[in-house]
C-alpha cells in the first residue's frame, strides 16, 4: 500500500489517523489469530468481577513469528520494574533490544508514514536516523515519577506500572494477554463507554472489537479503567500515538478504524526533547455502516485546528504525580506547550540523543515490513 499522505491528510490529523489504521498490514485478524471473549461489563467504579473467564480465550503466539516488529517488541516486555520507586537501569543486551525494535519499527510503512507528515509539519528531521534517535528520547528515555530514572514513556505505556496497590497505564493488548496467559492478570470485565449510543442505549460488544476498556488486576493490584487497542501492530499504536504527541494536542479526537476516539498524549518536559509522559485512547463511540459497529448515526467528528496551531498550548510544566488522573493515571501531567519543530531545537537535543546509544549497533538488521522472522531471536525470546 502507497503510504505517502496526501494533501488532505497533511492537512487534517483524524484524516491521518484513519489512513494510518488503513496502512497498517500486520495488524492481527480476531477469529484467526486471537479469540476475545468480552463476556459483561460495568461502570469503572464497580469492582466485582463480572468475567469469569479470560479476555483472550487464546492467542496464536506462533503467529508473532511471522511479523518481526511483534517479536521485537515481546522482547522488551521483560526489561522492566513493575514498582514505581525502583531506578530503572537497562543493561547492554536490553539497550541492544531497543534499537533492534526502533530500527524494525521506522521501516514499517506505519512509522515511514506518520515521518513523512513530521517531516511536512517540520517536527522531525528527514534523516532516519535522527528520527530514531528522537523516538528513543520520547519514548525510551527514563524519567522521575517517584526516583531517578524508574520511568519511560514505553514502559508506563506498554508494559504499565504499579503504585500504591493500583496500576499504572498498561494500555497496550500484547502484554495485557501474555500477563493474562502467564496468570498474573484477572481480567474483571470491560467498561462502559463514556458516551453512549443514540437514546441512552449501551453499546453492544462483541468478539471482533478493535478497542476496549476494560478493568482488571494485575499481580494483584487494581486497574480501574484502561483502554486499548485490540490486534494492533506495534508499529501501529507506536506511531499513532508519536503522531498525536507530536503534531497533536493533549487531547485530540480522531477517527481510527471503525471508532471515533480521543488520543490523549501526555509530556513530560526535557530541554533534550519532551518525553511521554502517557499516551491512551478513550472511546467515545462506534462509528456506522462498518462491519462489527452499531447502525446509530455517528455525531460528527470534531473539527480540527490546522496543524501548527493546534501545538500552541499552555507553558505549563511538569508537576509531581498525584491522585485524581484518569485511567489511573496522573493529574502532575500538566497539559504542555508544544515541542518546537525539529530544526529549531537547540543544539544539546542531538547531543543527548547520541548518548543513547551508547555507539552501539545492532548485530542484524531488522527486515522490510512486516514478515522477516528473526530466528535467532525468536529462539530465545520464545522459550523465557
Amino acid at each position: 500500500m502507497n503510504s505517502t499522505p496526501t494533501h488532505h491528510e497533511l492537512g487534517s490529523l483524524s484524516a491521518a489517523c484513519q489512513r494510518l489504521w488503513q496502512v497498517d498490514a500486520c495488524r492481527l485478524q480476531p477469529g484467526q489469530h486471537y479469540d476475545l471473549n468480552p463476556q459483561q461489563g460495568k461502570k469503572s467504579y464497580m469492582e466485582r468481577d463480572v468475567a469469569p473467564g479470560p479476555l483472550f480465550v487464546q492467542v496464536n503466539w506462533a503467529s508473532f513469528q511471522q511479523h518481526s516488529t511483534y517479536a521485537l517488541f515481546f522482547a522488551l516486555l521483560d526489561n522492566y520494574h513493575a514498582h514505581v520507586g525502583e531506578a530503572e537501569h537497562l543493561t547492554a543486551a536490553q539497550n541492544l533490544e531497543v534499537q533492534q525494535f526502533l530500527d524494525g519499527v521506522v521501516q514499517t510503512q506505519c512509522m515511514q508514514y506518520v515521518h513523512q507528515i513530521l517531516i511536512d509539519q517540520q517536527l522531525a528531521d528527514r534523516d532516519v536516523s535522527a528520527f530514531k534517535q528522537q523516538l528513543y528520547q520520547m519514548w525510551f528515555r527514563s524519567y522521575t515519577r517517584e526516583v531517578r530514572d524508574d520511568s519511560s514513556g514505553f514502559e508506563h505505556v506498554f508494559v504499565g506500572e504499579a503504585r500504591d496497590g493500583k496500576i499504572l497505564g498498561l494500555h497496550n493488548w500484547i502484554q495485557f494477554s501474555n500477563q493474562e496467559r502467564q496468570g498474573k492478570l484477572d481480567y474483571k470485565g470491560y467498561i462502559f463507554p463514556r458516551v453512549h449510543s443514540r437514546g441512552g442505549q449501551q453499546e453492544e460488544v462483541d468478539a471482533n472489537e478493535r478497542m476496549l476498556s476494560v478493568q482488571f488486576t494485575w499481580n494483584g493490584q487494581l486497574k480501574d479503567v484502561s483502554s486499548m487497542f485490540i490486534g494492533t501492530s506495534p508499529e501501529f499504536e507506536l506511531a499513532l500515538y508519536t503522531l498525536c504527541f507530536l503534531a497533536g494536542q493533549e487531547e485530540n479526537i480522531v477517527q481510527v478504524g471503525d471508532y471515533e476516539v480521543k488520543i490523549k498524549v501526555y509530556r513530560i518536559k526535557s530541554k533534550y526533547g519532551d518525553k511521554v509522559g502517557s499516551a491512551y485512547p478513550e472511546l467515545i463511540q462506534k462509528l456506522s455502516g462498518q462491519p462489527g459497529a452499531n447502525t446509530y448515526a455517528p455525531a460528527p467528528l470534531q473539527q480540527q485546528a490546522p496543524w501548527h496551531s493546534q501545538g500552541q498550548q499552555s507553558n505549563a510544566h511538569y508537576q509531581q504525580p498525584g491522585a485524581g488522573y484518569s485511567q489511573g493515571h496522573q493529574t502532575g501531567f500538566a497539559l504542555q506547550q508544544q515541542a518546537q519543530p525539529y530544526a529549531q531545537q537547540p543544539a544539546a537535543f542531538q547531543q543527548g540523543q547520541q548518548q543513547a546509544w551508547g555507539g552501539q549497533q545492532a548485530s542484524e538488521p531488522a527486515q522490510q515490513g512486516c514478515g522477516g522472522f528473526l530466528k535467532s531471536l525468536l529462539g530465545a525470546l520464545f522459550g523465557k
